[in-house]
């Protein structure tokens, strides 16, 4: 099959929505099949001024890959960043059209639903230009791909369930399966006595539970003082991330901005405890490479929630909720045996999320929806 993927961020191997797609094209490859990969770089201008870059980038995909697109099989796109191609191949009379594909990394109106939620509690401020244009375009944007797309990819039942009742898609057209991890991260640990290395690692945005980190760090921090939080992946400078913090804590605190996918294994070899507060995920990568590694995880009932059972192989915590985040800090750090319990079903349920899964189920939804257009053509 002749495929054309279409990110909707630049290339790297160390972000999540990237990561995927970087992923999938080689998965593709390794199984015979034409694959070509547009990342934001190849079609978006580097001229356009950052204030427009949300508004244009269906526009630059339309025109930099409608001519291609009509020669494959397959067009599947990131978000909503492709409505403009989708409409464009829609209008075309041929006798052939390539099955259209959207892949969602979680849905802009559920993120913009918790940045809503920080608002309300007065823990961030939403610029009002946002308010009044950005969020409703980015949110239109996303609801007609999928409009025009003939089946949705969603990465858990979350982005499935939100788009059938919404009455976006027939649930005929959506599909749900989980993304992978890399064999490398799978290893056995060794559970300290007490955990006392705590790990956060993701973008420093509001939706990853930001505001919860530091009450919660503060208020275990008072009963147990030797506890170390290491901070990493943020992309943002250290002193932006210690500002959040009281000036007692900082000391207690390590940020590593930027740090390389082999870095990252070691990283995450070094600490007891993951934890992962997030309001919004459309997966939520991080978590499961940290349970691929056996590092028992406190979470959210986010992102890839299909795939948790608390006290199974995570802990889970209310959203919004530093305290109760603290007092499961306490509980793990001081029960090796519940850690190790975790940390060691963690690790099996990561064996069986494997990018090669990931790149077959991906073929075969490919080849049943592309067996259907033809029967409808």
């Amino acid at each position: 099959m002749k495929i054309i993927l279409v990110s909707g961020h630049k290339k790297n191997w160390g972000a999540g929505a990237s990561t995927v797609y970087l992923h999938l094209d080689q998965e593709l490859q390794s199984l015979s099949h034409q694959s070509l990969l547009f990342n934001a770089e190849d079609y978006l201008n580097s001229s356009i001024p950052n204030s427009l870059k949300k508004f244009l980038p269906s526009f630059y995909v339309k025109n930099k890959i409608l001519t291609r697109a009509q020669e494959a099989d397959i067009v599947e796109v990131a978000g909503g960043i492709g409505w403009q191609l989708f409409r464009a191949l829609r209008l075309i009379k041929s006798q052939k059209r390539p099955l259209l594909v959207v892949r969602l990394h979680g849905l802009e109106f559920k993120d913009e639903q918790a940045r809503m939620m920080q608002t309300i509690a007065r823990l961030m401020k939403v610029p009002i230009k946002y308010r009044l244009m950005s969020r409703h375009w980015i949110n239109w944007e996303e609801f007609k791909t999928i409009e025009f797309a003939d089946v949705v990819i969603c990465h858990t039942s979350r982005e499935a369930d939100a788009i059938i009742m919404a009455g976006l898609k027939h649930e005929s057209q959506v599909v749900v399966f989980p993304l992978g991890v890399d064999s490398d991260f799978i290893s056995e640990r060794v559970h300290k006595v007490n955990a006392k290395n705590l790990l956060w690692w993701g973008s420093w945005i509001e939706r990853k539970g930001i505001h919860t980190l530091p009450r919660a760090f503060e208020l275990v921090k008072r009963e147990i003082p030797e506890l170390h939080l290491t901070i990493g992946g943020t992309g943002e400078s250290s002193e932006g991330i210690l500002s959040n913090f009281s000036p007692q804590l900082r000391h207690s605190i390590t940020v590593l901005p930027f740090v390389s996918k082999a870095e990252q294994q070691a990283v995450f070899a070094q600490h007891d405890l993951f934890i992962f507060p997030s309001l919004s995920e459309g997966f939520g990568l991080a978590l499961l490479e940290a349970m691929a590694t056996g590092m028992p995880c406190i979470t959210t009932l986010t992102g890839m929630y299909d795939w948790l059972e608390h006290d199974q192989n995570c802990y889970i915590i209310p959203m919004n909720a530093p305290t109760a985040l603290a007092k499961a800090i306490k509980c793990l750090s001081n029960n090796v045996e519940l850690r190790k319990l975790l940390g060691y079903r963690a690790m099996e349920t990561a064996k069986n999320l494997t990018w090669q899964d990931f790149g077959l189920r991906t073929v075969e939804v490919y080849k049943d929806y592309l067996s259907q257009l033809s029967a409808t053509s």
